[in-house]
């Protein structure tokens, strides 16, 4: 329902899909329950309004260095929809923060008609080869996704996004599997954390992590403490879809 001002509040397990050609400035119109937007995770997050554009670059390099993902400008970090004042302005910031980034990814830019606020939704595509990066302070930067966080990649995730083949396409023994869903429920971990929640010798939980890690699917953190890669959270995702069958 509207709120007060014409805001509405959004919930956290909507889905959504669209697709534009780079650079196009389309305007969807819809209701409430038309236009869909997804949790703040891996592949999406939320603005109420742009931050300096070499922020807004971290943020699209990440999503292009990881599997893809959606900049929502209009939203509060609640989840309240706001809409922007200036849908046009926002969509050639959002161009310009990808100039920013090298090589540049694809942006797929649509403005939405939600009652009488417009939201803006800034579709990025992955690039392989990677990686994307940002210019810091005179130094290229590279950035990626850490749940619904942006962070600056370790060494070994700048390793697998130089890999031209891509992350590689892992079948999962059900150890691993467990390690996988128990990073998804519960991290970062270490490997002591994981081999204690998952029931199994450390050296089991250290194998299961550098499989995960070799697949693209975890990522070391914080100091010897893992997290899951937006392709690691993908296939919890997956996993537990077919698990409820």
């Amino acid at each position: 329902m509207p709120g007060a001002n014409g805001r509405r509040a959004i919930g956290r397990g909507d889905a959504h899909g669209s697709r534009a050609k780079r650079g196009e400035d389309s305007l969807t119109a819809g209701s409430m329950s038309s236009v869909h937007i997804p949790p703040e995770g891996p592949e999406c997050e939320w603005k109420e309004i742009l931050p300096r554009l070499d922020r807004v670059a971290r943020t699209l390099a990440a999503f292009a260095n990881g599997v893809g993902g959606h900049l929502w400008v209009g939203i509060t970090d609640d989840g309240l929809r706001v809409g922007v004042p200036d849908a046009r302005q926002v969509i050639a910031d959002v161009r310009s923060a990808g100039e920013l980034c090298h090589p540049q990814p694809v942006l797929n830019l649509r403005r939405h008609r939600d009652g009488g606020l417009i939201l803006v939704e800034a579709r990025v595509e992955p690039v392989r080869p990677g990686p994307v990066e940002v210019t810091v302070e005179g130094a290229p930067r590279v950035f990626v996704r850490d749940g619904s966080s942006t962070r600056p990649a370790e060494e070994a995730a700048l390793h697998r996004m130089r890999r031209k083949d891509g992350p590689t396409r892992a079948r999962l023994d059900k150890r691993t599997a467990r390690v996988l869903s128990l990073l998804q429920a519960s991290s970062p971990l270490d490997q002591a954390e994981v081999a204690r929640s998952a029931s199994m010798s450390r050296q089991a939980a250290k194998r299961a992590l550098v499989e995960l890690v070799q697949a693209d699917l975890a990522q070391e953190v914080q100091g010897r403490r893992y997290s899951l890669t937006p392709l690691g959270h993908r296939k919890a995702r997956g996993s537990s879809r077919r698990g409820s069958d």
